[in-house]
């Protein structure tokens, strides 16, 4: 976890994008991390980081290099996590 991958696009939703990552389970990154200006499309080549496994999707979470994760945005409001 917490490693760069490249992966290539399998499907956009208004939920998150599905990318294949050459792992045993395809990755996601999630709508939480998409800006209306990113413009991701079937075939398209990403990076993003590696963030966990989540076992009720059966996915790997995905982050894009340009977004803050989840967890250090609510460390920034004054949650703990």
């Amino acid at each position: 976890m917490g490693s760069l991958v490249v992966g290539r696009v399998v499907a956009v939703f208004n939920w998150g994008v599905i990318v294949d990552i050459g792992l045993s389970k395809v990755g996601l990154i999630d709508a939480l991390y998409v800006d209306d200006e990113d413009k991701y499309e079937p075939g398209a080549e990403v990076a993003a980081y590696l963030e966990s496994l989540d076992s009720m999707k059966d996915k790997y979470i995905l982050r894009p290099p340009h977004q803050t994760s989840l967890a250090e945005r609510l460390r920034n409001k004054g949650y703990d996590v």
